[in-house]
């Protein structure tokens, strides 16, 4: 008689142990549906921001559909940083001693300030953003470039890529005609330039493209150009 009541005694404990574990599983889920409901209703007001403000002319309506296009693939994200107020935008700036390009103030306004992965790519909050001097000693003070050289104490990091060696830098000190900041990538084994592009706007175009990374699209864009002179140089030829 004793060793059933143990018996049952252990199968019931079993039992609840089991239902419990079930129990804090599904609250567990149910909070994660909850928190990504209320993120996505988030994204959603900040599209609707986003649209109202698309009808003026200040601002790039390039950069904007950008930032709308990122908000649709809001589960393809990971960790995105808090929106920053104007306020936070100008401390910010103030820390840094310089005033960020009009793109890059609406992507910290309207999608976020950074994210620990935004598709397959780590973009810095302005928290841990920092000039690559004080990541890195053994830098020359100048790098070259196809254009010319680039001061390395104006590089801003922008990315932290733990699976490539290198990342992306604004180059601060020199502004385009739109008042953008060029981008580049630095190759941070060999101290060297691989990649740079125009502006933030058209970084975040080649992110959105690829859906994975911008040397990712930068690469085949390359593919595709060389395919594309390849088939006008055959044309030629033929005729």
């Amino acid at each position: 008689m004793e060793k059933i009541t143990l018996k049952s005694f252990f199968t019931c404990t079993l039992i609840a142990l089991v239902f419990g574990f079930i129990y804090l599983k599904n609250t567990d889920i149910s909070s994660s549906i909850d928190r990504n409901i209320s993120d996505k209703m988030l994204i959603k007001n900040a599209k609707k921001q986003i649209d109202s403000i698309k009808q003026s002319s200040l601002i790039e309506d390039t950069t904007m559909d950008l930032i709308i296009n990122l908000a649709d693939d809001y589960n393809k994200h990971k960790n995105i940083g808090t929106k920053l107020t104007e306020e936070n935008i100008h401390s910010f700036e103030k820390k840094i001693n310089l005033t960020l390009p009009e793109s890059y103030k609406l992507f910290l306004t309207y999608f976020g300030d950074g994210g620990e992965m935004i598709y397959d790519t780590s973009i810095l909050s302005t928290k841990k953003t920092m000039f690559i001097k004080d990541q890195f000693n053994n830098l020359p003070d100048e790098l070259q470039t196809s254009e010319g050289t680039v001061t390395t104490s104006a590089l801003l990091a922008l990315t932290k890529n733990k699976k490539r060696k290198g990342d992306w830098y604004w180059v601060t000190n020199d502004l385009n005609e739109n008042n953008e900041w060029p981008l580049v990538f630095i190759d941070t084994e060999n101290n060297s330039i691989r990649y740079s592009v125009k502006e933030f706007s058209e970084w975040l175009q080649l992110l959105v493209m690829s859906k994975s990374d911008v040397i990712s699209a930068i690469k085949n864009r390359e593919e595709t150009l060389s395919e594309s002179r390849k088939v006008v140089t055959t044309s030629s030829y033929l005729k």
